[in-house]
């Protein structure tokens, strides 16, 4: 594991946004934690097929009513390789915690899996190359209350030489929802939570992140609308149960005749 702190002028940065797909209309930002702590790449080749490692806080909105999320933006690290690398990433977005020691429940509200992730060079001896991806939400809906959200990103068919991991906040970087210490490891068997010292701002071990709201409910393909392909999506997942049901619009846990509703309610070209 490598846990850097990062200079202004000796780092190597490459912002790299990796477009996975996406509508145009604007999106609120309702949980912003920046990158101000270096970096964490606990990832390589030896333990990426069995770690994993998740984050989580509460957004910002001054309500508690739920709130369709629609993207959320990771800020990634990658450290100590001469050639580019590749990687699938397995990310889930959950309700709370994904370790489910800290707050909310842990259910899985989202899970996707991005192929062929190019994971960039980094060359210099104690610089990372930084970059970032964006994974859309297909409007996932939180539970309300205190709006609890986590996530967690896993590696399949890794390939690459270096470390890769995260971008790191402290709470002087939390400018959008409210921060928390919980970060959470997964080794394979258990979930624990860890953090780089004692203190609570400046040794935290928070991924940075940002989540937007989604531009409406029921947009199931991103597209800016919902149409006749986001029906035909919520048709065809009819009856699906558990968690992560992309079309389980008010997540209750089964595809049925509310999400329809809902769907319905939301019919025509997103606004904003």
């Amino acid at each position: 594991m490598q846990r850097v702190q990062i200079p202004h002028l000796a780092t190597l940065s490459l912002l790299a946004s990796l477009a996975i797909t996406g509508g145009a209309c604007a999106q609120a930002i309702v949980f912003n934690a920046g990158s101000d702590n270096g970096f964490f790449t606990p990832f390589n080749a030896a333990n990426a097929a069995t770690v994993k490692y998740g984050d989580s806080g509460w957004i910002g909105t001054g309500s508690s009513a739920p709130v369709a999320l629609g993207r959320i933006t990771l800020n990634l690290a990658t450290f100590n390789a001469l050639t580019d690398g590749t990687t699938d990433l397995v990310i889930t977005f959950n309700d709370g915690d994904p370790s489910r020691l800290v707050f909310g429940s842990g259910d899985i509200l989202y899970s996707t899996t991005i192929t062929g992730v190019t994971l960039p060079a980094a060359p210099m001896a104690e610089s990372a190359t930084l970059f970032a991806i964006d994974v859309p939400l297909p409007s996932i809906l939180t539970r309300g209350g205190y709006n609890n959200i986590g996530w967690s990103v896993k590696c399949q068919n890794f390939s690459f030489v270096g470390q890769f991991g995260f971008q790191v906040s402290t709470c002087n970087a939390q400018t959008m929802g409210f921060y928390t210490n919980n970060a959470s490891f997964f080794n394979g068997t258990n979930w624990s939570l860890f953090s780089f010292g004692q203190d609570p701002c400046t040794q935290v071990a928070n991924l940075s992140a940002i989540v937007y709201t989604a531009p409406c409910v029921g947009d199931l393909d991103l597209n800016s609308s919902v149409d006749a392909a986001d029906l035909t999506t919520l048709l065809g997942s009819w009856g699906g149960t558990g968690e992560g049901q992309v079309a389980d619009l008010n997540a209750d846990g089964i595809v049925n005749a509310q999400d329809l509703s809902v769907l319905l309610g939301n019919w025509g070209p997103c606004s904003g």
